[in-house]
């Protein structure tokens, strides 16, 4: 399995924690224990390149619940647990909870946890953290102010009392983020629920000539059922995405908006589920 070494995303995986997972370890005896199937690469590379350190470390696999652990191999060792990607953090919270149960009468001396991608920065060591404020990458605001918009999403009308006991912060702090937020890019607004109102959606790319395209964008940012339009480059040069309750209506909207429409070369339609995101679309008077 030497060969693994060789490989580039297992290069960068060792480069980026392999020393400090040796120092974790320290003279202590470890335990790698992989959480199939996407952690398998990263610890049989992490477990190569630290029996080559000549450290006295075993290997094995464990669902991430802990259910099929191999008590043997753990007892009275430091544990390491390796993911590929921290999604939603569901695996690491069971598997760490699921070993930090029989860390005493297995008599582990730590347990840690190492991963690729960490998304929401629940890792002991990674290589790339992917939290919001990374995907972010903004300097006009903070971890906090994203806390904010996202209770502010879910319930526009939150107190600020109830936030900043969410986030640890005083009502006024709250306030006062809130405010500098709308000054620069917060807009809270009642949105209407896609999923009680629509029950199919359609896409529609659409070649217009110059004069169409302008006019058709304009005509579809007033329409209730457009729920996004964008620009695009190839073969066509629009993107509408429509709501409808049934086909009936996607086929009105076709006919009426769409193939009357000066301008229009061509275009077509496709017809699918309605969306994951967005679940919710702003109401047009």
């Amino acid at each position: 399995m030497k060969d693994i070494l060789k490989y580039e995303p297992i290069q960068r995986f060792l480069k980026g924690v392999g020393e400090d997972v040796k120092k974790y370890f320290g003279k202590d005896p470890g335990c790698i224990i992989y959480l199939e199937p996407n952690g398998i690469w990263y610890a049989l590379a992490l477990h190569e390149w630290l029996i080559g350190q000549k450290k006295n470390i075993t290997l094995l696999a464990m669902e991430d619940d802990a259910a099929n652990l191999k008590e043997k191999e753990v007892r009275g060792r430091k544990v390491l647990v390796v993911d590929g990607d921290v999604v939603t953090g569901k695996a690491y919270k069971r598997s760490m909870e699921g070993l930090r149960q029989r860390k005493e009468n297995l008599k582990i001396k730590d347990i840690k946890f190492a991963t690729y991608i960490d998304r929401q920065n629940l890792a002991d060591f990674s290589i790339w953290k992917y939290t919001p404020e990374a995907i972010w990458h903004l300097d006009r605001f903070d971890a906090k102010d994203l806390q904010i918009i996202s209770f502010l999403a879910i319930d526009g009308r939150m107190s600020f009392v109830e936030i900043g006991k969410k986030i640890r912060l005083s009502a006024v702090s709250v306030k006062n983020r809130v405010a500098l937020l709308k000054e620069r890019v917060l807009r809270v607004r009642a949105t209407l629920n896609i999923d009680h109102l629509y029950t199919i959606a359609a896409h529609l790319q659409i070649e217009g000539d110059e004069k169409a395209t302008p006019r058709l964008i304009e005509r579809m940012e007033s329409l209730q059922e457009v729920y996004h339009i964008a620009k695009i480059t190839g073969r066509y040069n629009l993107l509408i995405s429509v709501l409808g309750r049934n086909l009936e209506d996607i086929e009105r909207f076709v006919e009426k908006e769409i193939r009357r429409a000066p301008g229009i070369n061509r275009f077509e339609v496709y017809i699918g589920e309605i969306p994951s995101l967005p679940k919710t679309v702003r109401p047009r008077l």
